[in-house]
């Protein structure tokens, strides 16, 4: 028995779910997570944000286990048509795809990378004890998806990304069975990843982490010395633009907040990450007094 799925992505819960049921075709959903909102599948609903943590990651899942859970109908028939629901596109994502389609990849080790930084995030990779082998394989994925990402439409309506998935799945398996060429793409993307690092950090106060850079670097938050950072400030001297960003949900005073109190309303963002009002250029006085509120919220 072969599964045929017709994949849907959307940024609105309500657009997504009436795409879904306008197909007419069974469902299974795949991160179609929007805070604590998720889009159920009428088969199977792969979710684990949120009020799901601690549910299994989609990259999890074995390959045939929409067949053997039962909902599919007649179990003779030789071709089955479904509809997947995703609210975005990433490692972990495209695992529970490939197993819904009977596809996954069986590297041991590989799946259980990706769902440690899907819920841990990657600035924590170094904490997985996942094999050098398994971290070239991420970084293979990484370099690849930095240059093909696929975005939801932003005024929420539907896109079919059938295609997209399974070009994204066609990687994985070259990935997988280490082809040479994106092995050593990954390479030089995790070397000047190491070397945006080292230009980049000024210093490091208390968890907080301070950086200039024209590229954005709020991601880095491990030092060059290894030093794992619970928050991220930088300046982008070009602009003279001041981004907060934190590691983990912040506990205390988030940066958003920070930066409105600081530098009034037209600040931006929300409550992970957070920049300065738009088209005003901020002093490194200004800077200074983000990387000391940054450091005070974190205590």
């Amino acid at each position: 028995m072969t599964i045929q799925v017709q994949f849907l992505m959307s940024s609105n819960p309500k657009n997504l779910l009436a795409a879904l049921d306008k197909t007419g075709l069974p469902t299974v959903t795949v991160e179609a997570e929007y805070g604590s909102d998720v889009v159920s599948g009428s088969i199977a609903t792969l979710a684990h944000h949120g009020p799901r943590a601690g549910q299994p990651c989609p990259c999890s899942y074995p390959n045939n286990f929409i067949r053997d859970i039962g909902k599919i109908g007649e179990s003779d028939l030789e071709h089955i048509q479904i509809a997947g629901g995703l609210s975005h596109i990433d490692l972990d994502t495209l695992g529970g795809c490939a197993a819904i389609l009977g596809c996954k990849p069986d590297v041991p080790g590989f799946w259980e990378l990706a769902e440690f930084v899907d819920v841990n995030g990657e600035h924590k990779i170094s904490q997985s004890g996942a094999t050098e082998e398994n971290m070239r394989r991420y970084y293979a994925y990484a370099a690849w998806h930095e240059e093909n990402k696929t975005f939801s439409n932003r005024d929420g309506s539907v896109s079919e990304v059938t295609t997209k998935v399974l070009d994204a799945l066609k990687i994985i398996d070259r990935i997988a069975k280490d082809d040479p060429e994106l092995l050593k793409v990954g390479d030089e993307y995790k070397a000047n990843e190491a070397k945006l690092n080292a230009e980049t950090f000024i210093e490091s106060r208390d968890g907080v982490g301070l950086r200039v850079s024209s590229q954005f670097v709020n991601h880095l938050y491990v030092t060059p010395d290894g030093e794992l950072l619970k928050a991220v400030v930088t300046y982008k001297p070009q602009v003279g633009g001041i981004t907060i960003s934190f590691a983990d949900a912040p506990k205390g005073k988030n940066a958003i907040q920070i930066l409105k109190e600081l530098f009034g309303e037209e600040s931006g963002g929300h409550a992970g990450i957070a920049g300065s009002p738009r088209g005003k250029r901020m002093s490194f006085l200004d800077f200074a007094a983000a990387y000391q509120s940054t450091i005070e919220a974190v205590k």
